[in-house]
């Protein structure tokens, strides 16, 4: 997307995807917290969706050493709405999160807790390039497979994500033409979190060396993620037929080589949801299953695994 003409070209870019998926009469529930990408989400969606069809949800993580800026931010997403006039829905968690991988969690339940409550069929969130390309690089430097390799679609499992092919400076263009201003949460100017240091030190410094590079690297990984998902890989988990309520099959995973029960495994925690885990967890699973005993407990990746004679499963 061009830089110029930010207002019509971003308002058309997301009139597009609403209707290529047939969002169209749709109800969305838009994810808001006062940032750039979210503000710019809401005001997009005011524009090319119906407004009674709309409403904000502000999720406050909890008293903590930022609960003054989260006090701040809920009131000006209350009071941006009312200025939008879209319906504004509070909501707060009931215990404090001890990472940013339980906060993105307590978010999305309480969202989707929100949504059936209230009607709605859709979550949208303002996740953006950047953001992308950072979920992608921190996967790598963990250690991924394929399966994780693609992170972010724009319509999955009810959730709409129609700024993933925009960068977060045109969004602050938008948001500038618009005469709109955003709300920005100062915890993420610390470099302590590896993400925070990807994004504030590491890509740009990349950007310092080579002008445009990083929008390069965006465009590389998004063809390698497009070839994954369009190659037919073999879904093993597919050959797993009764995964989803007996696990996996012990017998089945012996027969496959270390490479594809990793890809096995790696499959079947996609498919319960779990997503922070990396290769050496795969390899630690698999030295916990190369053992002789018929009844095997132990807890990898942050799940308690059950394996007995006939089945490898996850209990929820």
């Amino acid at each position: 997307m061009k830089l110029t003409r930010a207002k019509q070209d971003l308002d058309h870019h997301v009139w597009k995807l609403i209707k290529l998926h047939g969002l169209k009469d749709k109800k969305i529930l838009v994810a808001v917290s006062g940032g750039t990408d979210s503000v710019a989400l809401l005001r997009t969606l005011t524009k090319v969706h119906k407004k009674e069809l709309l409403g904000v949800c502000y999720f406050h993580h909890g008293e903590d050493s930022n609960q003054e800026y989260r006090k701040e931010a809920q009131v000006f997403c209350e009071k941006l709405c009312k200025k939008l006039a879209v319906d504004f829905y509070p909501l707060k968690a009931s215990q404090l999160a001890k990472s940013e991988a339980e906060y993105r969690d307590l978010r999305y339940e309480a969202l989707e807790r929100l949504k059936k409550e209230q009607g709605f069929e859709i979550v949208a969130a303002g996740h953006h390039r950047d953001d992308l390309l950072e979920t992608r690089l921190m996967r790598l430097i963990r250690g991924t497979g394929a399966q994780g390799f693609t992170a972010m679609h724009v319509l999955r499992d009810g959730l709409f994500r129609p700024f993933l092919e925009i960068s977060k400076r045109e969004l602050k263009k938008y948001l500038r033409e618009e005469k709109l201003r955003s709300f920005e949460d100062p915890s993420n100017e610390s470099l302590d979190p590896l993400r925070n240091w990807v994004r504030e030190d590491w890509l740009k410094a990349l950007e310092k060396r080579s002008r445009g590079s990083t929008a390069a690297l965006a465009r590389s990984l998004e063809t390698i993620a497009q070839e994954i998902e369009n190659r037919p890989w073999g879904d093993l988990l597919s050959q797993n037929e009764a995964y989803k309520s007996q696990g996996l099959q012990r017998a089945f995973y012996l027969t496959l080589s270390l490479f594809e029960q990793k890809r096995l495994l790696a499959q079947y925690l996609y498919s319960l949801g779990k997503k922070d885990f990396s290769q050496s967890h795969l390899e630690e699973i698999q030295k916990r299953l190369d053992k002789s005993q018929k009844v095997i407990t132990f807890k990898v990746a942050g799940c308690q695994w059950e394996v007995n004679a006939e089945q490898i499963k996850v209990q929820s």
